[in-house]
Formats: structure tokens, sequence, C-alpha cells
């Protein structure tokens, strides 16, 4: 499984974080995590738990959510469903 979510993802959250003025303490202390898993979530490491990353986004006022990434274009569901033979 690629980690390019999770990658976003951490992204996503160090700058929610960083808008806010918090540290990485600080975001820990109010998630209930400790430091480290801090640095990890903003790495997007497969290794943590999902709820560890929910757990750091409702402290920083968000939440997570499933939403398809993007639709396809109609070049790409062209190229889908032309017949090659």
């Amino acid at each position: 499984m690629s980690s390019a979510p999770l990658t976003r993802l951490g992204h996503a959250i160090r700058n929610m974080r960083q808008h806010r003025g918090l540290t990485q303490q600080d975001l820990a202390s109010r998630a209930g995590v400790p430091r480290r898993k801090v640095i990890e979530v903003e790495q997007g490491s497969p290794r943590v738990a999902i709820e560890t990353y929910a757990k750091v986004a409702h402290a920083l006022g968000g939440e997570l959510s499933v939403a398809p990434a993007r639709r396809p274009t109609l070049e790409e569901l062209r190229e889908i469903f032309t017949d090659e033979d």
C-alpha cells in the first residue's frame, strides 16, 4: 500500500498545527499522545494507528473523513474504455 495518502494527511496536520502556532509538544499534550507520535503523524507514518491520527486531528479542531481522492477525467475514462483490439 502506498503511504502517499498518509503523507498528505501528515503534511495537512503539520500545516494546521503551525497555522495555530502550536509546538509539537503542545499538540501532543492536547491530543494525549507522546510528542514522538505527533512527529510520526506529521511524517505520515503507516506504523501509527489511525486512532492516533484521529486524536491529533481532533486536538486541532479537525476530523478525519473518507472522500474520493479525485474523479477521473474524461480522457482517462476514454483510455480505460477504448477497445484496443
